[in-house]
């Protein structure tokens, strides 16, 4: 099974689904006010007991996780995204056999269309949901094709998790795979090695001989459902209100805001949880210098030694190479005075300025500079 195809299937997916539903008139006109969609389980079954198709789109979406939701997500109907996102908010677990189970149905309806209308009905419903581009990448990977690159499906996953799949195999088989992809990709993994690990896996790649398209397209195969088990396994276990709030981090602005919206409409405190979820300790390790700087300058040092207490060293060198030195000194000085301090002046002080810097993104006045991010002077 193929996970890309899967997850491009999403959208076809909540399509075909809503028409299923559509004689349901009273149901389908539901929105966020109807504060029965929120609670979970008591709307979230049809009659029969089974799951009803937005909650289970919505355990998809959390699956394949949060950057393939992320594209996701915006070619979807209002109505549809009213629907799904709540009930993303609400999954607490997936069991391993569910994760399986509904990513073959997912990959059952990429199959049929495959089977009724060919590979170009297959490449619509790609466009639909990726671009051209990205379509025409996933159709080379989902059709069988002379000369696909075997293992190239790892590329596009982290190196430590690429490292938790290979772990367990002996030296021959992480050779080969390492040797299939990207360099970059494979010197990332070898160096997560042990060193005596490290230096087998080196020793023999560089005495690596051909192997027979037999052996490697029954390795390819099997690594391949090895990846899909790791991926059911790590969805036992999931918080939705964060899994929504990294989804929602990786659409563009305009969508996330719009979502969050109509949230904060219809369920304030799920509204308000979310931006909390939105804006973390890490937003502010990567927010611009320059607005830290002034912000730190409108605040007395008693407050920011308040909003250094407890912090982990990156925050404290974050705030503290913001200011001048000489205030620094007076800053490290006071808060050796003031120790020990009262949790409750810490959080409020914390609170404010985090909700600060939050509505100063929301207004586009603060940059948050992310890896994924380019910015020219």
């Amino acid at each position: 099974m193929k996970l890309n195809n899967v997850r491009a299937n999403a959208y076809e997916q909540v399509k075909q689904s809503s028409a299923k539903a559509e004689p349901e008139k009273s149901a389908s006109k539901k929105t966020l006010a109807d504060n029965s969609l929120l609670k979970v389980p008591a709307r979230t079954q049809n009659p029969d007991g089974k799951d009803s198709v937005y909650r289970r789109v919505a355990k998809f979406l959390l699956i394949i996780g949060e950057n393939e939701a992320a594209k996701i997500l915006p070619h979807l109907s209002d109505a549809q995204i009213e629907k799904i996102v709540p009930e993303i908010a609400s999954i607490r677990s997936v069991s391993k056999e569910e994760s399986e189970q509904i990513l073959e149905e997912f990959q059952d309806l990429l199959e049929n269309a495959r089977q009724s209308s060919g590979v170009e009905a297959a490449r619509q419903m790609l466009t639909k949901a990726y671009g051209k581009n990205k379509a025409e990448q996933l159709i080379k990977k989902s059709v069988p094709l002379e000369g696909k690159k075997p293992f190239e499906y790892l590329n596009e996953a982290d190196r430590e998790r690429v490292y938790l799949l290979l772990k367990d195999e002996n030296v021959g088989i992480k050779s080969l795979v390492l040797s299939y992809l990207e360099p970059k990709k494979a010197a990332g993994i070898i160096n997560l090695m042990e060193e005596d690990e490290k230096k087998d896996v080196v020793l023999r790649l560089a005495k690596m001989t051909p192997i027979s398209p037999e052996v490697l397209q029954r390795v390819d195969k099997a690594m391949y459902e090895k990846s899909l088990s790791q991926t059911s396994e790590k969805a036992e276990n999931i918080d939705g209100r964060n899994a929504l709030a990294q989804i929602l981090k990786k659409m563009d602005f305009a969508a996330e805001n719009g979502i969050l919206k109509t949230l904060s409409q219809d369920n304030p405190e799920l509204g308000q949880e979310l931006r909390e979820r939105l804006f973390t300790q890490d937003d502010i390790l990567q927010a611009d210098d320059r607005f830290i700087q002034e912000k730190l300058r409108e605040m007395d040092d008693k407050n920011i030694c308040y909003l250094l207490a407890g912090k982990s060293d990156d925050f404290r060198a974050k705030l503290l190479t913001n200011v001048s030195s000489g205030r620094r000194a007076q800053i490290i000085e006071q808060e050796g005075i003031l120790r020990p301090f009262r949790k409750a002046d810490c959080d409020a002080v914390t609170s404010h300025f985090y909700a600060e810097l939050r509505q100063a993104y929301e207004e586009g006045s603060l940059k948050i500079i992310s890896k994924d991010d380019e910015y020219i002077d």
